[in-house]
């Protein structure tokens, strides 16, 4: 097991994988969340068997960190199937596509509240989002929002993202869902194609209209590998309004991307993007003050593609070896 470490406070937390540690079912919220845009040319040009990579990656994820929910887009492969525990909805608008991931376990879909809808309508449909209330046994209640938002003009005047960020049908359908649900904790994984310049805080409470307080994943340098990852790309955000903490990680070296990521055809690069892993904590210990945060950071980095990924079988109620190197990496 190789381990490079970028950031001497990020700690691993593949121990999910192997005591089966989960989200506290006490908690009145979700815990463990996921986006992750490795972008269509992965589907469409196929490379290096990119596709079964991703979905390979993808199904690990769900078990290895226990996810609550997970954003994910552009997932262009309709024969996917989740592994056992998780479902999905999907919205669909023109070729863009976004899956919103659930735990069925500990989360279940209301009736009649689940709302895809499309962020551009002219000329063509186009970045779809899909909205979602939740329940758990315990009586715990959610709206989860994952997205695809277009691309604003780029200028570093915060009145120029407001006004062409096109956000305006996804904070219409969040305020109607809340409004029927009378659920007012949101969480939203979302490709924003938002510049670090543009705070989380600017997108949940000016352009949504969401109440806050406002807890997000870090910005972090996640697209894309066609622009070489420049840092203020910082597109791939996950952010809500409830909890005390938020600790994030992008996965995936940008600097030593498994093969199957690079997708070239002709002068053409493939855009894909780094996942970003992120753990809400609902209760504040005492282990955990304000300046303590990345020293606590949980996230362990699989790369799978440079090495293989086992999943042993045979393990006692259904729980999975997962043998791997791994990458421990910063933003």
């Amino acid at each position: 097991m190789a381990l490079m470490f970028q950031r001497a406070a990020f700690v691993t937390l593949v121990h999910l994988a192997l005591t089966g540690n989960a989200a506290s079912s006490t908690k009145l919220t979700p815990q463990n969340l996921l986006v992750w845009n490795p972008h269509w040319q992965c589907f469409v040009w196929n490379q290096n068997d990119c596709a079964g990579h991703v979905k390979n990656a993808l199904n690990t994820f769900l078990v290895a960190f226990d996810l609550d929910f997970a954003g994910i887009i552009e997932l262009s492969d309709v024969t996917y199937t989740p592994t056992p525990g998780w479902e999905f909805v999907v919205s669909r608008c023109g070729h863009d596509v976004v899956h919103l991931f659930y735990n069925s376990k500990r989360w279940y879909p209301s009736n009649d509240t689940l709302t895809p809808g499309c962020m551009l309508q002219y000329p063509t449909q186009d970045r779809p989002y899909i909205l979602q209330h939740f329940s758990s046994p315990e009586g715990a209640e959610v709206i989860v929002a994952a997205a695809h938002f277009p691309h604003p003009m780029l200028s570093r005047d915060e009145s120029v993202y407001s006004r062409t960020a096109s956000t305006e049908l996804l904070q219409r359908a969040l305020g109607d869902l809340m409004d029927k649900t009378g659920t007012d904790k949101v969480v939203l994984m979302a490709d924003t194609n938002a510049y670090r310049w543009i705070s989380n805080d600017l997108i949940w409470a000016t352009q949504l209209e969401l109440p806050g307080p406002v807890i997000g994943s870090q910005l972090m340098n996640t697209c894309c590998l066609d622009a070489d990852f420049p840092p203020d790309l910082t597109f791939d955000r996950i952010i809500a309004n409830f909890g005390n903490f938020i600790y994030s990680a992008a996965m995936y070296n940008p600097v030593d991307l498994p093969n199957w990521t690079r997708q070239v055809l002709g002068d053409r690069v493939g855009a894909f993007h780094r996942p970003v892993l992120a753990q809400i904590e609902t209760v504040q210990s005492e282990s955990h003050g304000p300046d303590h945060r990345l020293a606590a950071l949980w996230t362990a980095v699989i790369l799978l593609g440079i090495s293989t990924v086992v999943l042993a079988a045979g393990l006692s109620k259904g729980r999975k070896q997962i043998g791997q190197r791994i990458r421990v990496v910063g933003p």
